[in-house]
């Protein structure tokens, strides 16, 4: 069985109006969030074993903000020392570590609130 992790927002639905939004500090937002940019697409929905070793050391939860994952993101040292992560080092380094970790930084820097979740 493959380790998935995904990154989403929820919209929430006006009773008054029946739109869908979502709150920018306290302020209703009727617009869409802004698009992801193409770089960052590919860490909307990945699977891989060693997402495990980041969502251990993050948290207990199946789920937490962007914001929360950005500010326990390991260190790449973390990563490699973990034994689980010898099965994927040929498709996982350090250059890819970074890279999540800035698209990581733009959703947590956005007015929506961004959940990462795994299963």
């Amino acid at each position: 069985m493959g380790f998935n992790i995904q990154i989403n927002c929820t919209l929430e639905i006006c009773p008054d109006t029946g739109k869908h939004f979502y709150y920018n500090r306290f302020e209703k937002i009727y617009d869409m969030p802004q698009v992801i940019p193409e770089q960052y697409r590919k860490y909307v929905s990945m699977k891989g074993k060693h997402f495990r070793i980041y969502t251990n050391l993050i948290t207990d939860d199946i789920v937490t903000s962007v914001e929360n994952f950005v500010d326990k993101y390991p260190k790449w040292s973390d990563i490699v020392e973990d034994p689980d992560y010898n099965e994927d080092s040929k498709i996982w380094n350090e250059d890819k570590h970074d890279q999540f970790y800035d698209a990581l930084k733009w959703f947590s820097k956005q007015n929506i609130c961004y959940m990462i979740s795994w299963f």
